[in-house]
């Protein structure tokens, strides 16, 4: 994968260019000038930049592995928002390998991905599911977060449109200085949109990489934030093919994932 995004190809970008074409008709018509402004989303130029260079540097891997703690809420209907946390591990090898691990909340369960079938491994219950999916990691992504309701950890920063993503939603994004997260000196970006509001942390380092992601979902009841810190990036490890391919453990059941109708990852015997 290749993130080729430049400030250039970004419709908020762009629309800033016209506007300074054609200034001489703002003078005219000061009125039109003023809503135009108040219209116009405030995006700092900095910032785009930095979420650029982060995207060029992910896109050119070819392959890497990174540790993920995660918090987020879920509305309780008698408790309010309740905090979960769960610990990943996620390796990669593009453009058609993933595999992720997770431990937590949720409970234990490891997810395979070789290109052409995604396993889903419960070590908890000795169960596993598996399903036909595209042969790219993004369409992956993609038909099983809409089909089954499956999430992985911080995929958004994997996809090629990320910051054009960003700037067609943000109505506000700014680059707000350097600060620390587990003692790396980052660069602290924070924005919002009509549903929520998010910030990133990016190293201040020569591989730009992300270190913490958070998201409150402003429009859900109880604003629920999501959290994420990546810790521990590897930067394009040999990764052996095997790591990607699911084997069947002893005395497993087999399981058959359900379509998502408004909870993650249901199944059923088949």
């Amino acid at each position: 994968m290749v993130f080729a995004s430049s400030l250039a190809n970004h419709p908020a970008m762009r629309k800033q260019f016209l506007i300074l074409l054609f200034f001489p008709i703002a003078l005219l018509f000061p009125g039109l000038a003023m809503q135009a402004k108040a219209q116009a989303p405030a995006i700092d130029t900095v910032a785009v930049s930095i979420l650029d260079r982060m995207s060029a540097m992910i896109g050119d891997l070819h392959s890497c592995s990174v540790s993920i703690r995660a918090n987020y809420d879920i509305n309780s209907r008698d408790l309010g928002l309740v905090k979960h946390s769960d610990e990943q591990e996620l390796y990669l090898h593009g453009p058609n390998k993933l595999f992720v691990r997770s431990d937590g909340d949720k409970g234990s369960r490891n997810f395979y991905y070789d290109g052409d079938t995604l396993s889903y491994y419960s070590i908890d219950k000795n169960q596993y599911g598996q399903i036909d999916v595209p042969s790219t990691i993004v369409g992956m992504i993609d038909t099983v977060n809409k089909l089954y309701g499956i999430e992985f950890p911080v995929a958004d920063f994997f996809y090629p449109s990320f910051v054009d993503d960003i700037l067609s939603d943000a109505t506000r994004l700014a680059y707000l200085g350097v600060t620390k997260v587990n003692g790396k000196e980052c660069y602290h970006i924070a924005g919002s949109a009509k549903d929520k509001t998010f910030q990133f942390w990016i190293a201040d380092d020569a591989y730009c990489l992300p270190q913490k992601l958070v998201i409150v979902y402003t429009a859900r009841p109880g604003s629920p934030q999501y959290e994420a810190v990546m810790d521990n990036w590897q930067v394009n490890p040999d990764l052996p093919d095997a790591m990607f391919t699911f084997m069947v453990p002893p005395k497993a059941q087999k399981i058959k994932l359900m379509h998502f109708h408004g909870q993650k990852l249901t199944s059923n015997k088949p």
